[in-house]
């Protein structure tokens, strides 16, 4: 992958300025603009994947775009489901835990103020595991929808692991990458007009960086046959 390629790449488009702007007055429409920017990016993968000399698309498939965008939210919650499990039994067991001890005398209490923190301590950082864990299967999964189309690019959690496992210093570039974005987005947010911006850049940037890695794993995107 090259940074530097998915940072100047639309700078080669003649209609850049005519894409990027409705991409900024897109992201404005609620709920709808942001999986429209989403599909827009995820048409950015697909083009450079395929080695499309221009891949910023255009906006004329809008309602393509919008079912793309909401193909991958759904996605990515279908992934972090069971990290709102631990979240919910954490909750619980915090409450539980006030209760009990609330009821039971100073012993009870002493006992479970010493048990309490390490349970929900562990609980915490199981909760951050999986959801370091589940984001980078969930880029693998993107990357063989990129191939497929199909939703069941997401729901092969073992195949989507396996890719992540056996790449794992291109995952690891990868969400290096994303950081890098987020802190440029960052940047950009600092003022009203560079603001504007950030959300289509970020959407753009990744975009081009997915496809760049689709392109670099070549067969190992596909689905394979059942």
């Amino acid at each position: 992958m090259t940074y530097s390629d998915a940072l100047t790449y639309w700078f080669q488009d003649d209609e850049v300025i005519k894409k990027i702007g409705l991409a900024v007055l897109i992201q404005f429409i609620p709920l709808i603009g942001l999986l429209a920017l989403g599909g827009w990016g995820f048409e950015i993968a697909k083009n450079v994947k395929a080695g499309n000399p221009a891949p910023l698309p255009d906006w004329s498939d809008f309602g393509g775009k919008i079912g793309k965008g909401f193909m991958l939210v759904l996605a990515l919650l279908l992934y972090q489901l069971p990290l709102l499990l631990v979240i919910c039994v954490q909750v619980a067991f915090t409450f539980g835990l006030a209760a009990v001890a609330g009821g039971g005398g100073e012993d009870a209490a002493g006992a479970f103020g010493l048990v309490g923190p390490i349970v929900i301590g562990c609980l915490s950082c199981l909760a951050i595991v999986y959801a370091i864990v589940a984001s980078l299967v969930y880029q693998a999964g993107y990357i063989r929808y990129i191939e497929t189309e199909e939703f069941s690019a997401f729901t092969g959690f073992g195949d989507n692991f396996s890719m992540f496992r056996e790449n794992l210093g291109d995952f690891g570039m990868l969400i290096l990458y994303f950081i890098v974005t987020g802190f440029i987005v960052g940047l950009l947010s600092g003022t009203f007009i560079l603001g504007l911006l950030a959300l289509p850049v970020q959407n753009a940037v990744n975009g081009h960086l997915l496809g760049q890695l689709a392109r670099k794993l070549g067969g190992a995107s596909a689905v394979p046959a059942v």
